[in-house]
């Protein structure tokens, strides 16, 4: 009677352990949301996950402002996403990769470009002359120079085992 009794208890425990582990959205919500928060402090502080001072853009310098920080747009388009089993964070911004890497001028070779010129009417040496609309080809190197990496997106080792903290925390109290 005190055997099944404690059998009873096991099996209703597991039981709640095996719900939990089926749904993990809402820890995997928090996870994700924290990474996000991380990335954010990480453009605030202007560090990397780590906490090591990012080198100063020369725009920055110049302008006073805050690296990888003069329109806003890659820090405002951090987001995260979340399902039962990942968390995510980070940015569909086009050029993030390469400011979290760097990259060197001419690394994505040269393009062609046309541009295409309407039809005007100029003044040269005192005499105005009309210039027929027009395409223009020219070769351009992308990007537009070297560009020194700023890591900003990533997990410490601390924040690794804090993440797996809230996982079990979430399961069973910790108590696995």
């Amino acid at each position: 009677m005190g055997i099944k009794s404690n059998v009873d208890d096991l099996i209703l425990k597991l039981e709640k352990i095996k719900d939990k582990t089926i749904n993990l959205e809402p820890v995997m919500k928090q996870i994700a949301s924290d990474m996000a928060s991380t990335i954010r402090m990480n453009f605030r502080n202007e560090t990397t996950p780590d906490g090591v001072p990012w080198e100063k853009s020369d725009r920055a310098i110049k302008e006073n402002g805050k690296t990888l920080q003069d329109t806003g747009r890659l820090r405002n388009s951090i987001t995260y996403k979340y399902t039962g089993t990942r968390a995510a964070a980070g940015t569909n911004v086009k050029y993030a990769r390469s400011m979290h890497f760097g990259v060197t001028k001419g690394a994505y070779g040269k393009r062609s470009v046309t541009q295409k010129v309407n039809a005007f009417t100029r003044t040269r040496k005192g005499k105005t002359e009309n210039v027929k609309s027009h395409s223009r080809n020219r070769e351009i190197e992308v990007p537009w120079g070297n560009v020194t990496g700023r890591k900003f997106v990533g997990i410490t080792e601390r924040k690794r085992e804090r993440y797996l903290r809230k996982i079990l925390e979430h399961i069973g109290g910790g108590n696995v």
